[in-house]
């Protein structure tokens, strides 16, 4: 019992202590990864990166402003979902059964819809066929994401994108369209 509450309290101390290495700056979800998970060091310093880079493609979905707010929230929860299996690789068996839960957690939160009662901000104004080549390249540029899904993802938006342009840009989209589903 005396070493088991031992490590215990020498993963909680791991747990507060900050890790060598790491950018600056908060990051709460790497915070909580380590917490929930006890993510040693070394984790941490592998899965900040990957974080990073699901953030990279939250921001411009963020902005797409093409998509309904469901299809909005399914499309992040596809992002959410990848980065979790991408960071469940670098787990310890008993870390990635805990993982498994918060892979379901999102999965569920994704049909629970969103937060209700918050009035959402008016998004700043962007070129709609620039939010669409942004958010088109950080799909293809997430790792986190299988070739398939890469492909499904950018169909959509390149679709929900389409009926908001200009003639030329929407034959420019129907080019790519064309192009994605052959």
């Amino acid at each position: 019992m005396r070493l088991l509450t031992l490590l215990l309290t020498a993963a909680a101390l791991q747990a507060q202590t900050p890790c060598a290495g790491l950018p600056p700056g908060k990051h709460s979800l790497l915070e909580r990864f380590t917490e929930q998970f006890g993510l040693t060091c070394e984790q941490q310093l592998k899965i900040e990166p990957l974080l990073h880079a699901e953030e990279s493609v939250s921001r411009p979905l963020l902005a797409f402003t093409a998509f309904s707010p469901e299809e909005q929230r399914a499309v992040m929860t596809k992002i959410k979902l990848a980065a979790r299996r991408q960071i469940k690789s670098m787990l310890t068996p008993d870390q990635q059964k805990e993982m498994d839960q918060e892979i379901a957690s999102v999965a569920a939160s994704a049909t629970k819809g969103g937060k209700k009662g918050t009035p959402k901000k008016e998004p700043p104004k962007v070129d709609p066929f620039e939010s669409e080549e942004t958010l088109s390249k950080a799909i293809l540029d997430y790792a986190a994401l299988m070739p398939e899904e890469k492909t499904a993802l950018v169909l959509q938006v390149k679709r929900a994108a389409r009926p908001g342009l200009t003639p030329d840009q929407q034959t420019k989209l129907d080019t790519d369209i064309a192009r994605l589903t052959k």
